[in-house]
């Protein structure tokens, strides 16, 4: 993936958050890369993690075996996230 094609796809899932809209973005956060990018003033959550946790407590009351897999795809984007930290202590505080 290419840099214009991440930043359009971190564009798109910011805007589908603003207007609620998690089914679409959850399918959109793959296109984040393989490191993923930040979310929140601290910068230690990634947006994908972020995105797939609200998905999932979203789905929670509904269908748990679906909350139950964005979970697991959220841990897993931020565990992705964590590795492409630049120090040691960046990475300790995104597996926070």
């Amino acid at each position: 993936m290419t840099e214009p094609d991440r930043l359009e796809a971190e564009r798109t899932i910011r805007e589908l958050r603003a207007a609620g809209r998690l089914a679409e973005e959850a399918r959109l956060v793959s296109r984040l890369g393989p490191y993923g990018v930040a979310d929140g003033p601290d910068a230690t959550t990634s947006l994908g993690a972020a995105v797939l946790e609200e998905y999932g407590d979203q789905l929670a009351a509904a269908d748990p075996a679906a909350a139950d897999a964005a979970y697991r795809d959220a841990a897993a984007d931020q565990g992705s996230f964590a590795s492409g930290a630049t120090s040691g202590g960046e990475g300790l505080a995104r597996i926070a």
